[in-house]
């Protein structure tokens, strides 16, 4: 049914512009006229839903649909009323069918294109979303959703393209300029995006959301004080917004200032418990700070508030073993996270075995590259042990995470186990190290620079390989060796600034390997990355070299680990300076060498 040159156009401009008044006295005319006409009860139950008669509006809908089945605007206005009512998959369906019906008459298609946005099926938004530009190229409205679906699809090309055309359509779209930061910091354009976020705060110094793209830019152009200043803006701006609360966390745990961080996070607790994202960051500063109790607890939230495992794959959480009793029963227990978080939590397993002794079986899936240390480590407390690439994981009664079990064991700062040594290296291989390392003299130092260069912290953990080559270069009496798997360009970058690093890393086929090399040395200087958990676990003199941000397995404030005896923490006093850290380091070397 056309609704071309009829009331129905002049009725529903009335009901946009907030004519109600005048509206109504025309539906009521033109329903008297023709009360089955289908535009007339149509524009009836747009008024009704207006003013809040859902019900009377649905029953004028039902009507005009019996009238008129293929009537679009029918649809539409029962697809809006649908999500009034919560009823979104509904709404989704009615505008699909108004839009096969008339795929010419898209005004609508904003509200569908949004209604799509809230249920996150981003690469359908961006296909209507396209064909709402094919209908109204000329309309900035239709180009800015498509920008934004592929934004959030991830296909930052074409959601740039599509930001350009709404810029050339009207360069003061609303939220243009604030969504362009944040795409180019996605792309890690920082200095673009930051220069999109302070025209976004000139357009609108009380833009909360550009604020926090702000700090959040600040942050990866290593001003935490900048970036503190933002997030600051933002909170005072929108208390509640937990971006904003979160960002303003990261700069101050930047600027050394953790309890200040941690009433933030406790204040976004309040008003969001539930939230993983606030839990995880408790769990970060609880745990920093030796408060294991609740630490642990909000550990528990890692699976979808950590960055580096939200979306990752786990076990059933239903079959989690949480004090069970396992006579008969068998538990499997996985490693997750990286290499250096399985070493670290290695130290459990044997008290989960003396517990499962005699009434279960216990079996452990490691990281392949770390199967045979541990099959070897764990053969005296009668654990099976599996690689996580088996091809068919065994069957199990229970399972649970290898990070869960300081929660299960009620694990605290006063009853961590920290062996001196808890893993055993081949020992072939390990007389194999020894005698290679014997052809050398002096003092054997192996060095790392660098953690994984996917972290979002690497940049600001690792140590520039030049400056180990300005502090220790001129050292005597001491041979450098290369524990950095992927670091042969850097060595050889120390080279021509003065520092020999021998690299064997090229025959490290596994972390069992590389410990018995690391346990053939007489110290071992790292960064914050695996192999200081595996020195460590070996018991190997290790001094570890940390920035004002730690992880927080290390703590603050303390040059020792609860965690591994043989570990000795050098930390940076300033933001991003290693320079007295290494002086520090060089001159105990020197003293060590005397």
């Amino acid at each position: 049914m056309a609704v071309h040159d009829t009331p129905f156009l002049r009725i529903q401009q009335r009901l946009a512009c907030g004519d109600l008044i005048t509206a109504s006295q025309e539906i009521e005319h033109w329903l008297s006229l023709q009360p089955d006409d289908a535009g007339a009860l149509t524009t009836c139950a747009h008024l009704l839903r207006l003013r809040g008669h859902y019900q009377d509006a649905a029953a004028m809908l039902d009507r005009s649909l019996a009238v008129a089945p293929r009537f679009a605007p029918a649809l539409v206005e029962m697809a809006r009323l649908a999500r009034i009512q919560g009823q979104l998959k509904r709404a989704h369906e009615l505008w699909e069918q108004a839009w096969r019906i008339e795929p010419e008459a898209g005004d609508w298609m904003g509200e569908w294109v949004e209604l799509l946005q809230h249920l996150q099926n981003h690469p359908l938004t961006a296909r209507i979303a396209e064909a709402w530009c094919e209908l109204r190229p000329d309309l900035p409205d239709p180009w800015f959703q498509l920008a934004l679906a592929h934004q959030q699809n991830g296909s930052t090309s074409s959601a740039l393209d599509a930001y350009r055309r709404v810029l050339a359509l009207n360069a003061d779209y609303p939220m243009l300029r604030n969504n362009l930061a944040a795409l180019h910091y996605s792309m890690q354009d920082y200095q673009i995006a930051l220069r999109f976020c302070e025209d976004a705060i000139r357009a609108n110094a009380s833009n909360h959301l550009a604020w926090t793209n702000a700090a959040a830019i600040w942050l990866k152009l290593r001003e935490p004080g900048f970036a503190c200043i933002a997030a600051e803006r933002a909170c005072a701006l929108a208390p509640n917004y937990l971006t904003a609360l979160m960002t303003l966390i990261n700069a101050l745990k930047e600027l050394q200032r953790p309890d200040e961080a941690l009433d933030i996070a406790l204040r976004a607790s309040q008003f969001a418990p539930a939230d993983t994202t606030v839990q995880w960051a408790l769990a970060m500063l609880q745990l920093q700070r030796g408060d294991y109790r609740n630490g642990w607890a909000n550990h528990e939230a890692r699976w979808a508030g950590s960055p580096e495992l939200n979306g990752a794959k786990r076990l059933d959480p239903d079959r989690q073993w949480r004090g069970e009793d396992l006579t008969g029963r068998t538990l499997f227990v996985w490693g997750e996270q990286g290499f250096g978080d399985a070493l670290q939590f290695a130290r459990f397993i044997p008290e989960v075995a003396r517990r499962v002794q005699e009434r279960g079986k216990l079996i452990y899936c490691a990281f392949a590259p770390l199967f045979e240390l541990f099959e070897r480590s764990l053969s005296d407390h009668e654990v099976d042990v599996v690689p996580h690439d088996t091809a068919r994981l065994p069957d199990f009664d229970f399972h649970i995470p290898v990070g869960s079990l300081p929660l299960a064991l009620g694990v605290t700062l006063d009853n961590l186990p920290a062996p001196s040594s808890y893993v055993v290296t081949d020992a072939r291989r390990t007389a194999y190290w020894r005698e290679k390392l014997q052809r050398g003299s002096g003092l054997k130092v192996g060095l790392v620079w660098s953690g994984s260069r996917t972290h979002q912290r690497n940049p600001l953990r690792s140590v520039p390989p030049a400056l180990y080559a300005r502090a220790f270069g001129s050292l005597s009496g001491v041979e450098f060796y290369s524990l950095q798997v992927d670091g042969a360009d850097e060595v050889a970058a120390m080279a021509s600034d003065g520092l020999e690093v021998i690299d064997w890393t090229k025959e490290f086929q596994s972390f069992d390997e590389s410990a018995a090399l690391v346990c053939n040395l007489d110290l071992v200087i790292t960064v914050c990355t695996s192999v200081a958990h595996l020195s460590g676990a070996l018991g190997v003199p290790t001094w570890l070299l940390l920035d004002v941000n730690p992880h927080w397995v290390w703590m603050l404030g303390r040059d020792d680990s609860p965690w591994y005896p043989s570990i000795r923490i050098y930390r940076q006093q300033r933001y991003g300076d290693w320079l007295p850290v290494l002086e520090q380091v060089k001159a105990e070397l020197m003293a060590m060498n005397s």
